[in-house]
């Protein structure tokens, strides 16, 4: 027997890069609510149904654009938390790189997209949790959970409203439009967190 064809083109790296490029172009230079699928096709130069057999939705678009944007200024590591063995050091290392992150006027605009898009369709919104929130969370909490396995953390501590609290100190500050601000706030509440969760003979 002849060998199989596959059906259609296999995709291109090179065009799904210019089109998560251009999504993250039109995010900054006009926000979610202007962002389409007509525009990011055409900013590309490519047709509409290229973008759309790759995304279904702008929603997951922009996930995949934001998430890829992070990691390229990250040099693909970073977004999680760093496992040095001090809960301390980490989670101020995490939070600096992180705060820094958001704050960047280039990089605000796409974090601040995330939250309209989940806000837009609760579809989308499943979409961006499973590809983003959902992974950075359970990251944060995994390594909560190895600092109260090493007894720097105290036993029974609630860790999801742990992470829950400081990543959503950084996305009120920049929601609020205080984004400059948010890695020293959220060093306060590292501070105020930490003591609560340090086991009580470390307290006393």
């Amino acid at each position: 027997m002849g060998e199989v064809r596959r059906r259609g083109r296999p995709r291109s790296a090179t065009t799904d890069q210019a089109i998560l490029e251009a999504t993250r172009e039109l995010l900054v230079e006009n926000g979610y609510a202007a962002l389409s699928m007509e525009g990011v096709a055409a900013r590309t130069g490519v047709g509409k149904p290229t973008v759309y057999r790759r995304w279904p939705s702008k929603g997951a678009l922009v996930a995949e654009a934001v998430h890829h944007g992070f990691l390229a200024a990250t040099s693909g590591h970073g977004i999680d938390p760093p496992d040095t063995g001090d809960i301390e050091g980490d989670l101020r290392q995490w939070l600096r790189g992180y705060a820094a992150l958001a704050a960047d006027p280039r990089h605000s605009p796409l974090v601040l997209a995330l939250t309209a898009a989940a806000a837009e369709n609760p579809q989308d919104a499943e979409v961006l949790y499973r590809q983003l929130t959902g992974p950075r969370h359970e990251a944060l909490v995994e390594r909560l959970r190895r600092a109260a396995d090493a007894g720097q953390v105290r036993a029974g501590a609630d860790l999801d409203a742990v992470a829950d609290a400081v990543t959503g100190a950084l996305l009120y500050q920049l929601l609020t439009g205080n984004a400059a601000a948010s890695e020293r706030r959220a060093a306060a509440l590292v501070d105020i967190l930490l003591d609560g969760l340090r086991p009580a003979a470390d307290r006393a």
